[in-house]
């Protein structure tokens, strides 16, 4: 018998809703707790891409078929230089096919919307967690507006800078890592096939500490993502300039469509993100007793394979299944850390060393890099990637 019967979960982002689902859909009466009190801010964000590994972890909550409606299928993933060269292609299609689901492009909005549906009337909005206490029986949640809540187990879902995780390791915890880099985010209204084909996600690498990813939402609109490294992003002068000013400036010597999409662009469209990650050996325990972390609060990644949101969705498949089938809640928790962390941790390592690549400003080791992804990486860097992303452990 499990030994779980209501669950509090702090964070409706993907991980904590991922994983509020998976535990009501397994009778456990679960909760989730949201600082921010208006739909309209939670359902906000840019847009990403979710590998096979993620829609196969949705297919064991029957949520796969709903988000593919709501995203468009990537098939092809190409590699190209800023000078429009092509450096690699990637054939997705057959990779669905062989695994049994999609990639996909989506408004990270369009996936919250589908998960916060599904979550149903558990989700509490405006409620902030302050603080927990727990013993041998339960966790007792202290909220801001001085209540108590009262559940079996506690899952810290609440993000980079959680608070479950900064009471879990009682105010002490390793800094966290700066990538080097600033991710300026946008979604553009910019219809046109001609410009920006649906189906294939654009993958730009350039000199100088720059790199450029775009792809098609929909008919309407276009997703893309400027990566500055810090060397580059000290010059910008954002007293005098706008964002899109900057960013069009930065990049006005890229090839079509590249000045196009952000000249489409609106201002307030653009959001700049400073990248961080904790690296294996600072993320410390996941859980301790009844309280546990997934996703960002547990294990924060670099957004270069695009994995942040897949490897939440896999921590919440993975955690409800093990809550709902132990008897003792310290020992689900456990084996749900030993079965995730060394997958997550090869996660963590990889995307960084390709973000660091991306940094380099040297002309000579930037041709270096562009020469060894045209020999290597259509053929022996896709089988790599797709042995590590396919390890599926949920």
């Amino acid at each position: 018998m499990a030994a779980v019967r209501n669950a509090i979960v702090v964070g409706a982002g993907i991980g904590g809703l991922t994983t509020a689902i998976g535990l009501r859909r397994a009778g456990i009466d679960t909760v989730v707790l949201e600082r921010r009190s208006s739909p309209d801010r939670l359902l906000a964000g840019g847009g990403f891409m979710l590998w096979h590994n993620a829609l196969l972890a949705l297919r064991e909550l029957k949520l796969d078929e709903r988000v593919a409606e709501v995203g468009v299928e990537i098939v092809h993933h190409e590699f190209r230089s800023d000078r429009g060269r092509r450096l690699a292609r990637w054939d997705i299609a057959p990779e669905a096919e062989r695994h049994g689901a999609p990639a996909l492009g989506l408004r990270r909005s369009a996936l919250n919307t589908v998960l916060m549906e599904a979550a149903g009337d558990g989700v509490l909005l405006g409620r902030r967690c302050v603080g927990f206490e727990q013993d041998a029986d339960g966790v007792t949640v202290r909220l801001s507006d001085g209540t108590d809540l009262r559940a079996d187990v506690l899952v810290g879902a609440d993000g980079i800078r959680s608070t479950v995780r900064d009471v879990m390791r009682k105010g002490h915890d390793l800094p966290l890592r700066y990538a080097g880099y600033t991710a300026w985010q946008a979604i553009t209204r910019l219809p046109g096939e001609d410009v920006v084909p649906t189906g294939t996600f654009f993958n730009m690498w350039g000199r100088g500490g720059l790199r450029f990813l775009y792809m098609r939402l929909n008919a309407e609109e276009v997703y893309w993502d400027a990566i500055t490294a810090d060397t580059v992003g000290a010059s910008f002068d954002m007293l005098a300039k706008t964002r899109r000013e900057v960013m069009a400036e930065t990049y006005r010597h890229w090839p079509d469509p590249v000045p196009r999409i952000i000249e489409s662009t609106d201002e307030d469209a653009i959001l700049p993100i400073d990248i961080f990650d904790r690296p294996p050996d600072r993320c410390g325990g996941w859980g301790v007793g009844r309280v546990v972390l997934v996703g960002d609060a547990a294990h924060p990644m670099t957004l270069n394979l695009s994995q942040g949101a897949g490897q939440a969705i896999e921590d919440g498949v993975a955690l409800s299944r093990l809550l709902s089938r132990h008897d003792r809640v310290p020992e689900a928790i456990a084996e749900f850390e030993a079965l995730r962390r060394d997958r997550v941790a090869g996660m963590v390592g990889t995307a960084w060393s390709i973000g660091a690549i991306g940094r380099w400003r040297s002309r000579a080791l930037c041709a270096g890099r562009d020469l060894f992804m045209r020999m290597f990486f259509g053929g022996k860097g896709r089988r790599e990637s797709y042995r590590q992303m396919m390890d599926v452990r949920f």
